[in-house]
């Protein structure tokens, strides 16, 4: 019986402290402290605050995505990645990167809100600016720590700042009633993620030292990645566009509070598929080709389907978690989030299939499926303008995730990694979760005197 007791016990213990489980811990924390700050922001300020708020960080994010390096493949993959000159001259670039954005916002800050038909929110938009400097002076600890593994730390560093992100923010909506309050909090956050990540990670301490030699090699591994982010941040970023400047800023931000709370299971497929997912299958590539096929599937496959329903179990039970967390005046978002869920839903198969492809060198599929992407935009937003329907705009936007996610599978097969009936068991635990969530959702709603 001792014989079995103590692999059971290594394996528990290798569970709650592996990359995975840090990984769930952020998630969990962070998605905790989302839905706190929304429940008690939208008590304390209107939807038009998070309109300014989708606002600002839709065109930060778009700076961000246009002068995208690929900063951390380049320092997790360089053979040089432990050489303190080379930390240092990357560390360099990204400073540089970081001052030169926060200029360029404070320059467009007045036309691209002219453009959006917002003119008055282009001081909030030049403040927010400073998030590019902190971001800058930031040391490299959230590559370096990926590197040595020291997945637990990084996580804290992120809790301890969404901590006082959430805390900023709340103390200043209940003095101001104003939208600063959310954007103080955040920059207070970013400020607190600058300090922590030397304070926790000692080692990353970095000095000035510029080389144009390795500019030009980050520029030549990264030139594809550049392309790449141009096209997602079209992917992306177009609906907020579009919407942001037909919509008033009411209605656009319960369409905010939707993307806010759809991109919250995403916050668990991204960083599985980059820092387990990519490592597993890399390995397989290179040492066990032929059972690749077997440990792609058999390394995603529980969180895959667990994702897939929980995901599923949001979408149909929507309507109850809008009504608990939010008054009355936020029943709009349910709509938004439920469309918006489907393409949540279906981001971790398709990003398990883009690092299957990285793994085997096929990078081009990301660039295919950005493309596919794209098209469904062009074809399925004109129809949405033309049409003046905003719901069809919203369920383009919600399915963008279709075209990719058929881009990548078809590269698998011609890989000869896919398997059919293991791709098929996603959507069906989704559709499983939907209906299951959308049962309780009406049960729970009708028993309440809310249906």
């Amino acid at each position: 019986m001792t014989s079995f007791s103590i692999p059971s016990s290594a394996r528990l213990r290798q569970l709650a402290t592996g990359r995975v489980a840090s990984i769930m811990f952020n998630v969990g924390t962070t998605n905790v402290l989302r839905i706190a700050s929304s429940m008690t922001l939208t008590r304390l300020l209107d939807s038009t605050a998070y309109g300014v708020v989708g606002v600002i960080t839709s065109v930060a994010f778009m700076l961000g995505m246009l002068s995208d390096v690929g900063i951390y493949d380049f320092l997790v993959r360089h053979h040089e990645g432990e050489e303190r000159k080379f930390l240092d001259q990357v560390w360099t670039i990204r400073l540089i990167r970081g001052v030169m954005l926060a200029l360029v916002m404070i320059a467009i800050s007045k036309p691209i809100t002219i453009f959006l038909g917002k003119p008055a929110l282009a001081p909030v938009v030049a403040v927010w600016s400073l998030s590019f400097i902190l971001d800058g002076f930031s040391s490299l600890a959230f590559a370096t720590a990926v590197r040595h593994q020291k997945l637990w730390r990084l996580s804290n560093m992120e809790l301890s700042a969404n901590v006082l992100t959430l805390v900023v923010s709340i103390t200043l909506a209940a003095i101001t009633h104003s939208y600063w309050a959310m954007i103080g909090g955040m920059l207070a956050g970013s400020a607190t993620k600058l300090v922590l990540s030397y304070a926790l990670f000692p080692e990353s301490r970095r000095r000035w030292h510029f080389d144009m030699t390795r500019s030009r090699e980050m520029w030549s591994f990264s030139r594809y990645i550049a392309m790449s982010s141009i096209l997602s941040l079209l992917i992306m970023q177009s609906d907020k566009v579009v919407l942001a400047r037909i919509m008033p800023l009411s209605a656009y931000g319960l369409y905010a509070i939707a993307v806010t709370l759809a991109a919250a299971p995403a916050g668990l497929s991204g960083p599985y598929a980059i820092r387990v997912l990519l490592s597993v299958y890399s390995k397989a590539a290179r040492e066990n080709r032929e059972g690749l096929r077997r440990i792609i599937y058999q390394t995603r496959r529980k969180v895959t389907l667990l994702y897939m329903a929980g995901v599923g179990g949001l979408l149909g039970g929507a309507p109850l978690l809008i009504e608990i967390l939010y008054d009355p005046r936020y029943r709009g978002v349910t709509p938004f989030l439920q469309l918006l869920l489907i393409s949540t839903g279906l981001r971790m198969p398709s990003l398990s299939a883009k690092q299957a492809l990285i793994a085997v060198g096929r990078t081009g599929a990301q660039l295919i499926g950005n493309i596919a992407s794209i098209l469904w935009l062009a074809i399925g937003g004109a129809v949405g303008l033309l049409t003046g329907k905003i719901m069809l705009l919203v369920a383009i936007v919600g399915t963008v995730e279709v075209p990719n996610l058929i881009c990548f599978l078809w590269s698998m097969r011609r890989e000869g990694l896919i398997n059919w009936r293991e791709e098929a068991l996603g959507p069906l635990a989704m559709a499983t979760g939907a209906a299951a969530g959308a049962g309780l959702s009406w049960a729970a709603m009708a028993a309440l005197g809310l249906s």
